[in-house]
């Protein structure tokens, strides 16, 4: 049972990464869109010195506030659970 498992789970992970490759390569090579507006337009419209920074700053900000919200929460909801369950014993 062992070496099918083996076997099922490495035909498995081959078959994936066969699916994979070859929606990739359909892919274009570049995009057009939003992408190519934030290329274009980021250094003009934020003032940046570095394209990078600019979006993950200015365009991404609300995103990243965001992740912040739900990770504090997470840990603030765990928190609560193990404090919790360290009182009842």
């Amino acid at each position: 049972m062992k070496k099918f498992m083996t076997f099922f789970s490495l035909t498995v992970i081959l078959v994936t990464g066969l699916f994979v490759m070859k929606s990739m390569a359909v892919l274009p090579a570049t995009y057009d869109g939003v992408a190519k507006i934030l290329v274009d337009t980021t250094i003009e419209r934020t003032r940046a010195l570095n394209a990078v920074t600019a979006v993950v700053f200015d365009s991404r900000g609300y995103d990243t506030l965001g992740e912040s919200f739900v990770l504090f929460t997470a840990i603030s909801c765990s928190a609560a659970i193990l404090r919790k369950g360290l009182k009842g014993r």
